[in-house]
C-alpha cells in the first residue's frame, strides 16, 4: 500500500470545514488590490461605466473624467478592432489576455490587460506592463519549462513529482517557500513537498484544516489560475461608482486576480509571518486535488510574464501528478489482476465458493490486504485470520441489513459508523462488506486491524476560528506551531483499485451460487 497515500487518507473524525468561513460574499467584495486597475465597460458600445479609484494615477486622466467615456478614446485603433473582434468570438467564460496601449493628454502606457466577459459587461484588469526585454523572452520561459517539464517526467511517483514541483517553482520564482499541498478527502491539506529558505518554519507533513481554504475559495480556482497577494499591507481601492449602473447591484469580482482579499486571510498571512503569497491550483480530474502554495518574508510581484508561465506550469505538474497516480493504479490494478486470477481458479474448482474464497494458497485476504474474513451464508458463519466473534459478526451483519447495505460498502472507520463495534476495534476498525443475500443478511466480510497514528497539525485545528463575541467577526488561529492528534479506531484506508477488485469477486461468487442452485 502507497505509504504517503496512506497518510493522505487518514480519516479525521471531526470536520474541520468551516461553513461560516464558506458563507462569506466574495463575489461581493466591491475593493480590489491596489497593484492594478479595473474598468468595468458596456459590452455593446464599450462604454466605460465603472472604474477603480486608482485609474486616474496611471491613465493620465481624472476617474470622473473616464466614465461615460468610449474606450476608443484611449486605445489605438489596431488594439480596439482587436478586442472587438476577440470579444466577439468569445462565448465561455476564459479570460481573454491582451496588450493594450493607453493613450490620453498627449501620453502613453503600455499594460497587460485581462479581458472578461459578463452579463453584458466587459470587465478589464490592467497591470503596467514594466518588464524588461529579458523578462519578456518567450524563449527564456519556454525552456525553463520545457526542463521542468522533463524533470517531472523522470519521477518515480506522486512524492517525487511533488518535490521536483516545489523545488523549481521556488528557483523559478524566488519566494521563500514553496510547499506542494495535497486535499484529503474531508478537505483538511497536507504538505507533500516543501522547498524553503532555511529561515523559513518546516511545514513538510504537516496538515491545515479545511477552514483554512473554505469551500468558496476552493471553488474559485477553477476559475482563477493563481491567486496573488504581492504584499498583505495595501489600501483597498474601491470602484466608483460603488454600485455598478448596469446592474444596479456590487460588480461581481470574483474571477478577477485583483479581488481585494478578505482581512481575516490578511491577518492569516501575518501569523504565518510572511509578507506576500501566491498559490496555484493543482486540478486533477476537474477535481482540485491540491495547491501550490508560495510565501514570502517581504513585498514581492512576480511579473506578468513569469505568472503567465506559473499558470502554463501549473497545469503541467497537474498532469504529471495525475499520471503518476494513474501509473501507480494501473500497476496495483495489474497486481490485483493476478491474485483474482488465481483466486478464480480456485473458486471454479472449489466444491463450495466459501473454501473458495477462504482456503487455499490463495484467498480473499490476499486479494484485499485483510487480517481476517468471514462468511455468513444460510444460517452458518465460516471465518478465517484475525476477526470478531460469532455473535458479534451475527450482529454487525444485522447493522448491516438494517442499513441496508445492499451494495458494496467500505469504511476505514467501522467504530465512528457501528459503535459496538469499538470492543473489537484492534481486528475490525476497517471492514469492506460484499452483499450476497442482504434482505437475509448474507455477506462476506473483510477486515483490517487499528492502525494508531499520530497527525501533525499546523496549529491546533479546534482553534482554526476565533469569533468574537458578537458571533459575526472572527480571526484565524494566531499560532502554526505543530499540534499532534493522535486518531483511533481507524484502519489503512481501502483503495479505488482494491474496492474495483473487490466488486468483481463479488459477481463471481454470486454467479458461482448460482450455478450451484
Amino acid at each position: 500500500m502507497d505509504e504517503n497515500s496512506a497518510k493522505v487518507n487518514i480519516t479525521i473524525a471531526k470536520n474541520y470545514d468551516s461553513e461560516f468561513c464558506g458563507s462569506i460574499p466574495l463575489h461581493l467584495v466591491n475593493l480590489i488590490q491596489p497593484h492594478g486597475i479595473l474598468l468595468v465597460l458596456d459590452r455593446s458600445t464599450l462604454r466605460i461605466v465603472q472604474a477603480s479609484e486608482n485609474a486616474g494615477q496611471h491613465l493620465y486622466i481624472p476617474v470622473e473624467e473616464l466614465l461615460e467615456q468610449p474606450l476608443s478614446l484611449f486605445l489605438p485603433d489596431g488594439q480596439l478592432e482587436e478586442l472587438r473582434t476577440k470579444i466577439s468570438a468569445h462565448n465561455n467564460q476564459e479570460k481573454i489576455p491582451l496588450s493594450l496601449t493607453w493613450q490620453a493628454k498627449g501620453e502613453q502606457r503600455s499594460f497587460n490587460a485581462l479581458v472578461h466577459l459578463k452579463e453584458g459587461q466587459l470587465l478589464i484588469e490592467l497591470e503596467e506592463n514594466t518588464e524588461t526585454a529579458a523578462e519578456r523572452s518567450f524563449i527564456g520561459l519556454y525552456q525553463q519549462i520545457k526542463y521542468i517539464t522533463s524533470l517531472l517526467k523522470q519521477a518515480g511517483d506522486t512524492a517525487e513529482a511533488a518535490d521536483i514541483a516545489a523545488s523549481e517553482v521556488k528557483k523559478l520564482t524566488n519566494f521563500d517557500r514553496v510547499l506542494v499541498y495535497q486535499f484529503d478527502p474531508q478537505w483538511n491539506g497536507i504538505v507533500i513537498a516543501q522547498a524553503k529558505e532555511e529561515s523559513m518554519d518546516d511545514y513538510m507533513d504537516l496538515r491545515f484544516p479545511a477552514s483554512d481554504v473554505p469551500k468558496q475559495a476552493r471553488d474559485l480556482y477553477f476559475s482563477n489560475p493563481y491567486r496573488l497577494i504581492p504584499t498583505r499591507i495595501y489600501e483597498p481601492v474601491r470602484l466608483i461608482p460603488i454600485v455598478n449602473p448596469l446592474t444596479q447591484r456590487f460588480t461581481d469580482l470574483s474571477d478577477c486576480n485583483l479581488r481585494s482579499v478578505a482581512a481575516v486571510h490578511l491577518e492569516y498571512l501575518a501569523n504565518l509571518g510572511v509578507m506576500a503569497s501566491m498559490s496555484l491550483p493543482l486540478i486533477i480530474d476537474n477535481k482540485l486535488w491540491g495547491l501550490i502554495s508560495c510565501h514570502h518574508r517581504d513585498a514581492i510581484s512576480p511579473s506578468y510574464e513569469l505568472r503567465s508561465a506559473l499558470e502554463l506550469l501549473s497545469g503541467i505538474i497537474s498532469a504529471q501528478l495525475a499520471a503518476k497516480e494513474k501509473e501507480r493504479a494501473i500497476l496495483l490494478r495489474a497486481k490485483l489482476h493476478g491474485v483474482h486470477g488465481r483466486l478464480l481458479g480456485q473458486l471454479y474448482g472449489s466444491p463450495d465458493f466459501v473454501s473458495g474464497i477462504l482456503s487455499g494458497d490463495t484467498s480473499l485476504q490476499h486479494l484485499l490486504a485483510l487480517t481476517g474474513a468471514a462468511v455468513l451464508y444460510e444460517g452458518s458463519i465460516w471465518t478465517s485470520g484475525e476477526t470478531p466473534g460469532r455473535q458479534e459478526l451475527k450482529e454487525l451483519a444485522g447493522w448491516l441489513r438494517r442499513s441496508k447495505t445492499d451494495r458494496l460498502m467500505a469504511t476505514d472507520s467501522l467504530p465512528h459508523l457501528y459503535a459496538r463495534s469499538k470492543d473489537y476495534k484492534e481486528v475490525a476498525s476497517g471492514l469492506i462488506a460484499l452483499p450476497i443475500n442482504a434482505d437475509q443478511g448474507e455477506y462476506i466480510l473483510g477486515f483490517r486491524p487499528e492502525v494508531i497514528q499520530t497527525v501533525r497539525w499546523g496549529g491546533d485545528p479546534n482553534n482554526a476560528i476565533q469569533l468574537e463575541p458578537d458571533g459575526k467577526t472572527y480571526h484565524p488561529r494566531n499560532s502554526f506551531a505543530t499540534y499532534q492528534e493522535t486518531v483511533k479506531y481507524t484502519s489503512l484506508p481501502w483503495q479505488a483499485e482494491e474496492l474495483e477488485a473487490a466488486e468483481v469477486l463479488r459477481s463471481s461468487v454470486l454467479e458461482k451460487i448460482i450455478k450451484e442452485k
